[in-house]
């Protein structure tokens, strides 16, 4: 699942942008029947101990030890925010996300149902529209039933081919005078070593993507997940003159042609369906005090997947995915400072189609090594492979918590540490070392639920960087 509409880069595997603008407008957040409980509310069964989003006013370094969590809000929240954005090669982008929230009596954690809706597009046709469905207690049931229906669209999709010593050559893709491109996008003025401007990208289309995970707890902090992912990919490996996509190959149908990829033995059509239908189970291990925020415990993740024939696959593959994160509070009895860890494997086999390659597995499956879910600074799915390591750290201090309008918000600043590798096969042999970024961020909690995140990240193995703008934190 990506957010990628939110996601806005300063970088890009095609030239030096021109310009980048993100506007994040807060929308008026309008709360229906959200009232404070009566004084002998109580919850039937307590959770867990959750970070104060609203305390007395005074200096963050004088807080109390103990400081009393606010009452449960009640009844109705609705959120959004506005998408703006640009970049040479996508055009100006626009849209919104908007999320439903039902506290109901304020007994559900972290809430009874949400409905998350997002709509974004951009002048040059590259769109990412979905609904995303959420339910804890689904009816009242032990199961917690999430459903995901989307549309994606990425015209530039990047691809700078197989395993962790894959090389970038900057010069392949760049052109400083576009508009020569234009009369013969094969020939850039001054840079002989010019290949082409969609060198390293490729025009990949999913309708529809649909996700349904279902679970529920079978013992203490123990979680039973099972879930369906269908991906009706359509790949187009070139692009029209009109698109500045150059006569030669790019690297994608390099390394097709050279039997590095699966699927091409007879050949590099013109478009190239790529459908998956797969299975998952796992196991989840969460202690975590707040799901959106964590700020104590663990949540843990271990999954197996599999895409065959009989569920609508083209191909038989298989999958899975260790996913360990950790969250301690640095200062004990506070929870402003926070440290988090992750550690994520990830491994496929067999007929695994190259659309997969940089996508981690399990119950979240979003982008691998490279950009705004994984090594923020590195190039969007800069390193992909069929198995695939990233380590993240965060240090995250909560500078401010306030009421405001009847709405909830908590600010925090953040420095993280991020590294990973990938293999271009299962015999674990590749060099190439770990590939590491850091950097540091901003975190807007609105009514806990909610997370605006801002990053900024630099690679410490390439000379990249990139911003960003998200929903969530990272894990």
């Amino acid at each position: 699942m990506r957010w990628n509409p939110l996601r806005v880069s300063l970088h890009g595997p095609w030239s030096r942008p021109l310009f980048a603008l993100t506007t994040c407008l807060v929308l008026g957040s309008t709360a229906v029947q959200a009232n404070e409980p009566p004084p002998d509310a109580r919850l039937e069964t307590p959770p867990a101990p959750e970070s104060p989003l609203v305390e007395p006013s005074q200096e963050p370094a004088s807080e109390p030890p103990h400081t009393p969590a606010p009452a449960p809000r009640t009844g109705w929240d609705l959120q959004g925010l506005p998408i703006i954005n640009f970049n040479t090669d996508e055009g100006f982008g626009y849209g919104a996300l908007v999320m439903l929230v039902d506290r109901a009596d304020g007994t559900y954690e972290p809430f009874r149902y949400s409905l998350l809706a997002q709509f974004f597009q951009t002048t040059r046709q590259v769109a990412s529209h979905m609904l995303i469905f959420d339910a804890p207690q689904f009816l009242g049931s032990p199961w917690r039933v999430g459903v995901e229906a989307a549309y994606n669209r990425t015209r530039f999709a990047p691809y700078y081919g197989l395993g962790n010593t894959s090389e970038r050559v900057a010069e392949y893709a760049t052109c400083e005078d576009r508009d020569a491109l234009k009369d013969n996008p094969d020939l850039c003025p001054g840079n002989p070593d010019f290949r082409g401007l969609r060198y390293y990208t490729y025009d990949l289309k999913s309708l529809p993507r649909l996700r349904l995970n279902l679970r529920r707890a079978v013992a203490r902090s123990w979680n039973l997940f099972l879930g369906y992912r269908f991906r009706p990919d359509r790949v187009v490996p070139r692009y029209t003159s009109d698109d500045l996509g150059q006569s030669g190959d790019s690297k994608l149908i390099e390394d097709a042609k050279a039997g590095l990829l699966e699927g091409f033995e007879e050949g590099v059509p013109a478009r190239i369906p790529a459908r998956t239908s797969e299975l998952l189970a796992g196991m989840q291990y969460d202690t975590r005090d707040i799901e959106a925020s964590p700020s104590s415990g663990m949540f843990h993740e271990l999954s197996l997947r599999g895409g065959a024939g009989p569920l609508g696959s083209e191909f038989d593959y298989w999958g899975a995915t260790l996913h360990a994160r950790f969250y301690l509070p640095v200062i004990p009895g506070s929870r402003r400072l926070v440290a988090g860890g992750r550690v994520l494997f990830d491994v496929m086999g067999g007929e695994v189609p190259f659309t997969l390659l940089p996508f981690f597995g399990g119950l979240e499956g979003k982008d691998g090594l490279g950009g705004v879910y994984s090594a923020r600074g590195l190039l969007l799915r800069r390193f992909q492979g069929p198995a695939k390591l990233l380590l993240n750290g965060e240090l995250r201090w909560t500078a401010l918590t306030r009421e405001l309008l009847g709405q909830q918000f908590g600010f925090t600043f953040v420095g993280f540490v991020d590294s990973g590798r990938v293999w271009n096969d299962l015999h674990f042999q590749e060099g190439g070392g770990l590939k590491a970024s850091a950097g540091g961020g901003l975190r807007i909690a609105w009514n806990r639920e909610f997370v605006i995140r801002v990053d900024y990240g630099v690679g410490l193995s390439e000379s990249t960087s990139g911003f960003y703008l998200d929903f969530g934190q990272l894990f």
